[in-house]
């Protein structure tokens, strides 16, 4: 099946789940993203602020800014750009971006892919070697490959829940996948292959 095929079953899929279902499944996946190891130990975290039906990252943005971490969250630039941008404050440092999703407000500045240590990442089909199928665009791979470059040391968490996991999905070669993926009832570490 072509990925704009699967992208278009699977949005249809994860935006009819149940709005309490998605809340009780988002705070089994915050909990296991907060309590694990790689979040722990991370400074600077670069995490999706979370819409509609993807699984919630505000508790995750929150526990985050709580314990001292730099947090930042997407920017979309001119082009096909993705931005880090950090942010203190969820509701007085956003704005409607792009698509509609919130944003930091301009005068935020971005940083270098070298300062993050973690990246929490969206998509709406994963599968079990850590690809990924999103929105299209094209955003989170050209980030990871600029992130993979520069920076080695940082590692990569896909959110989903279990529904949205698949045993193999079609990639191209500027697809990059994740390192871990966090569902409601499990933690998948994927192979290592960047």
């Amino acid at each position: 099946m072509l990925k704009s095929e699967l992208r278009k079953q699977a949005q249809i899929k994860r935006d009819s789940m149940d709005k309490l279902m998605v809340c009780k499944y988002g705070d089994i996946i915050a909990n296991r993203v907060i309590n694990h190891e790689w979040y722990k130990s991370s400074k600077s975290i670069f995490i999706y602020v979370s819409m509609g039906n993807e699984v919630p990252t505000h508790n995750i943005i929150k526990n985050a800014l709580a314990g001292g971490k730099t947090v930042s969250v997407p920017r979309i630039g001119p082009g096909t750009q993705m931005h880090a941008v950090p942010v203190r404050d969820l509701e007085q440092d956003l704005e409607p971006g792009k698509f509609g999703i919130m944003e930091p407000k301009l005068h935020l500045l971005p940083v270098s892919e070298a300062c993050i240590d973690l990246i929490i990442v969206p998509g709406l089909l994963f599968d079990r070697r850590g690809y990924r199928i999103g929105y299209g665009k094209g955003y989170y791979d050209r980030y990871l490959d600029r992130v993979y470059t520069i920076s080695p040391h940082c590692r990569t968490i896909g959110l989903a829940f279990e529904n949205q996991l698949v045993q193999t999905l079609p990639r191209g070669k500027h697809d990059k996948p994740v390192m871990l993926i966090i569902t409601e009832k499990r933690i998948l570490l994927c192979p290592a292959e960047k």
